[in-house]
């Protein structure tokens, strides 16, 4: 009974062993970003307008060879601008930044369309709020998100587990944009 309970904990140990710890995964996620911006000077460009969007927006794609390792899509509305940056490892998404500037007011309210319209306040630029959303992938599965406050978005919420297939079909969207021009 002593040698099994032994084997038990045995194996259990190396199962532990085995299993990819968070933090270890993060750092690796981290440390494959960091390369890929340091290289991008060597990777070869593909970029297109983005003509889908209602207001502009341009993607851009940084490749080695024929491997895409980041893809930058910019978006320009009337209401906010957003940049998102898509890093990928061995064709798989490993990491989203999105950055986000909501705007106080549309950019087509100007201080006359206010006036006009008895309002004091119209679109102001230094009003501009940014937020800025971090995602990290493992095997094309959210496996951390911080939010806008530099906060950690608890994984049992709802929001969650719907962010994962919008991220994931997010940069399909942009890979297919890319690859169509």
């Amino acid at each position: 009974m002593k040698r099994l309970l032994t084997l038990v904990f045995v194996l259990g140990l190396s199962v532990a062993a085995c299993k990819k710890k968070q933090e270890d995964i993060l750092s690796t996620i981290k440390e494959t970003r960091d390369k890929i911006n340091s290289k991008l000077k060597d990777y070869s460009i593909r970029k297109v307008d983005d003509i889908v969007l209602k207001g502009n927006g341009v993607v851009t794609g940084y490749y080695r060879d024929d491997e895409v390792r980041k893809v930058i899509t910019e978006e320009y509305e009337d209401e906010r601008r957003t940049f998102t940056e898509y890093y990928f490892d061995g064709g798989e998404l490993i990491y989203v930044v999105s950055q986000d500037y909501v705007y106080n007011k549309p950019m087509s309210y100007t201080e006359e369309v206010a006036r006009f319209q008895g309002d004091s306040v119209w679109y102001d630029d230094s009003k501009t709020k940014l937020e800025v959303n971090k995602y990290y992938l493992d095997d094309n599965k959210l496996i951390k998100w911080t939010g806008p406050n530099d906060g950690d978005v608890p994984v049992n919420i709802a929001g969650f587990t719907q962010k994962e297939p919008l991220l994931l079909a997010h940069a399909l969207m942009a890979l297919k944009k890319l690859k169509t021009e």
